[in-house]
């Protein structure tokens, strides 16, 4: 049976593997925020604890000691030997207000019970502290009781004796009850609030993120303008501006997508236009000589359509928002790249009849920068030189390094006027009234790749070579 969308077979990733689903902000928020809260809040029940025995003890341990006391001074004013009882006045504040009066006992020096309630616990290993009271918890007849016990009093007679009061615990597990839920019923109360309410603030906490999010959904596909940060928490700010950063990047990418498209569909239509005459012609010709010359200007349209398509495809790589030029950081040295570039030119100076020269620094220039980028730049600085000086002149390749590292390419063509000399880096443009064969993108690379190096672009003062004074000199400076 093949399996439907809703089938679980087909719901699942192949493998067998799950995705892991992406954790709620808020979940996390209230996690964070709870999880320690509710940590403490235990922690805090067991101070309270502490605290709430603490406070119960101390009035009954007060009152106990009061009775002990109590019972030091009447037993100090008597005579223990012929057997004690308690005077009615003592007796009366031992039953006190309940059942469950305070019970006394006295002992002497070896622990021997001398007069009331026999057996009253003691520790195993109790000190001779004169007139130091002690506490001790334990269990007497089967309850908890509370004790208290001093060791220094002597009888009518000088009979040194230990005195010993027990109470029950009773009454201070009562009070100690009742200071806990007091302690703790607000808590009960006020957490769960705090709950609700930490929940509903987080909420109207992430409204704006919601609303970034119905705002985001609402553009259109090819809206990549910057998000608006008006209404964008702080804490979001640096997402935002990283998105919008991506955005721009993205737009970037799409408009050097854009203009190479329309550059090129305008660029090769004259070139395709005339190919395309020139086959027509050639198919209507019996002329074997004017067959030629038709085939002839055909390969010269199809190499200005080569040529077009390559300076746009390296125009367009020198604008890409991810050409590693941008990121490059090789180290070159610029003598060994113009004289290898150089070299690569040698063969079309010749066929112009010109003379192609290089002069290096005295050492090496180090740079930091792309090769293959520099290389496009070079190339194309030569090509334009080359291009634009007529037969029997010369171009020069010239590397410097002061007062900073530098390429210059100078030539003796026909020269560039100086109402031009800014316009003549813009795209396509090309000066009026020359012959020569171009799409007006070589010096627009150039430009761009030096931008991307840091480096500016500037017309230098020409020279002359062999009696035969240069027009034009384009000088590329570097960052130092």
């Amino acid at each position: 049976m093949p399996d439907t969308p809703d089938s679980p077979s087909a719901a699942a990733p192949a493998g067998g593997a799950r995705r892991p689903r992406n954790k709620s902000l808020m979940g996390q928020i209230l996690i964070w925020m709870f999880g320690p809260l509710f940590l403490l809040w235990t922690i805090g029940i067991v101070i309270t604890y502490f605290i709430a025995q603490n406070i119960a003890n101390a009035p009954y341990d007060r009152t106990l000691t009061d009775h002990l006391r109590a019972l030091k001074h009447e037993i100090e004013q008597s005579r223990i030997d012929g057997g004690f009882s308690l005077s009615p006045t003592l007796l009366t504040v031992f039953r006190g207000e309940d059942e469950q009066p305070t019970r006394w006992e006295i002992r002497d020096a070896n622990g021997h019970s001398l007069a009331g309630t026999a057996h009253i616990p003691l520790p195993d290993n109790w000190a001779y502290e004169k007139d130091k009271i002690r506490f001790l918890n334990d269990s007497l007849d089967g309850q908890s009781v509370r004790i208290a016990y001093t060791w220094g009093g002597q009888d009518a007679n000088g009979t040194p004796f230990l005195t010993v009061v027990a109470q029950t615990n009773e009454r201070r597990a009562i009070l100690q009850q009742e200071i806990l839920t007091g302690m703790l019923t607000p808590q009960l109360i006020v957490l769960p609030l705090a709950a609700l309410l930490a929940g509903l603030g987080l909420t109207q906490g992430l409204e704006p993120l919601t609303l970034l999010q119905e705002r985001i959904r609402a553009r259109r596909p090819n809206d990549l303008s910057p998000i608006e940060q008006d209404l964008a928490p702080a804490e979001i700010t640096p997402l935002l501006t990283a998105m919008n950063d991506l955005l721009h990047r993205l737009a970037s990418s799409t408009q050097a997508q854009r203009r190479f498209v329309a550059n090129a569909a305008h660029q090769l239509k004259t070139p395709l236009a005339g190919m395309r005459t020139q086959a027509e012609l050639a198919l209507r010709e019996h002329s074997t000589e004017k067959l030629d010359d038709s085939l002839k200007q055909l390969v010269k349209g199809s190499q200005r359509a080569t040529r077009l398509v390559n300076q746009l495809l390296a125009l367009t790589r020198a604008e890409s928002v991810d050409n590693p030029a941008r990121h490059a950081s090789e180290r070159i040295d610029l003598n060994t790249l113009a004289q290898a570039q150089t070299a690569r030119w040698v063969e079309q100076a010749m066929l112009k009849n010109i003379d192609l020269g290089f002069e290096p620094a005295s050492g090496p220039v180090w740079i930091a920068g792309d090769s293959l980028m520099l290389d496009e730049m070079l190339g194309n600085l030569i090509d334009n030189a080359l291009l634009y000086t007529p037969e029997n002149g010369w171009v020069t390749v010239r590397v410097g390094h002061s007062p900073a590292p530098c390429l210059e390419v100078e030539d003796s063509g026909s020269g560039i006027p100086a109402e031009y000399r800014e316009q003549i880096f813009d795209r396509f443009f090309r000066i009026l009234g020359t012959s020569v064969d171009g799409s007006g993108l070589g010096l627009a690379i150039v430009k761009e790749i030096a931008e991307q190096h840091g480096a500016t672009i500037a017309f230098a003062e020409p020279g002359q070579r062999n009696g035969q004074p240069g027009t034009t000199c384009l000088r590329i400076s570097f960052p130092t």
